[in-house]
């Protein structure tokens, strides 16, 4: 199953809307289901809730809340939130390209995406 999206309002919307329209990715922006300003535990809840990995710079925030679930859609930890538009876009292409070379199963687990673009997937809440 091809991944479906939900980027943070700390994430660009024009990335959203460029993984859609570009490369047919399902990518959605949190500002486009009216959630910009939300709290976290309710963004990652409206993430599960349409089957979506979220995806974030907010990292320590998000592995806290996923930690305490026992079920989310999965997600992709940004660890640079320095990054540009356009950086933005392309470690994002790249990590959805890494997790459907990896079979695609985000259930449970982070996607983390480091300072120099290394990915690391980690099982969060541990199995």
């Amino acid at each position: 199953m091809p991944a479906k999206l939900l980027l943070d309002e700390n994430l660009s919307a024009s990335v959203a809307n460029t993984l859609c329209t570009e490369d047919g990715i399902d990518a959605c922006h949190v500002r486009d289901r009216d959630m910009l300003g939300v709290p976290d535990h309710s963004v990652l809840e409206r993430a599960f809730a349409e089957d979506r990995i979220l995806v974030t710079a907010n990292v320590d925030d998000f592995v806290r809340l996923a930690r305490q679930r026992e079920l989310h859609a999965g997600m992709i930890l940004v660890e640079d939130a320095t990054l540009k538009r356009d950086q933005q876009l392309a470690v994002i292409r790249a990590a959805v390209a890494f997790i459907e070379g990896n079979g695609g199963d985000t259930v449970n687990r982070v996607l983390w995406i480091g300072i120099g673009g290394g990915m690391e997937f980690e099982d969060i809440p541990p199995t």
